[in-house]
């Protein structure tokens, strides 16, 4: 189980590191583009994509990459030496919980987004329960 937590930690910081790279270089809207191509060449999905971004939006999307970005640094740092960091983990999975209930209220509030971004949500209100009830699993002292 240490071993699929810790798969889990480098995916996703991995993930973390490279969408705050592209969001600063390439442009929030370039990276959700090119992540809803991607998911409509995997599920067939014929439907609109989100279009242009607002200046202010692109700007913004830029100023939270970098928090983004030090979040999936310091998963993999989690990731690195369990055993030191582990009682991080809820801590990370609350903050990664946030971001979907975040996605929630934006559905709410302007609409439903693209399906990718649903898929996003979907993740981010999964997995965070189970990576902590997986760690909590690896806690308990053998029968």
């Amino acid at each position: 189980m240490i071993l699929a937590i810790r798969i889990i930690l480098v995916i996703l910081g991995s993930a973390a590191l490279v969408i705050c790279l592209s969001i600063v270089f390439l442009g929030p809207g370039a990276t959700a583009l090119s992540s809803e191509h991607i998911f409509v060449a995997l599920t067939g999905y014929s439907g609109p994509d989100s279009g242009a971004w607002p200046p202010t939006m692109d700007s913004e999307l830029r100023f939270y990459a970098p928090f983004w970005g030090a979040y999936g640094a310091l998963l993999l740092d989690t990731a690195r030496d369990l055993r030191r960091t582990a009682h991080r983990i809820p801590w990370l999975a609350a903050i990664f919980f946030a971001g979907g209930l975040g996605r929630v209220l934006s559905w709410v509030a302007v609409g439903r987004p693209h399906p990718f971004f649903v898929l996003l949500m979907a993740i981010e209100l999964i997995l965070p329960p189970l990576l902590v009830m997986m760690t909590r699993l690896t806690r308990q002292p053998k029968a």
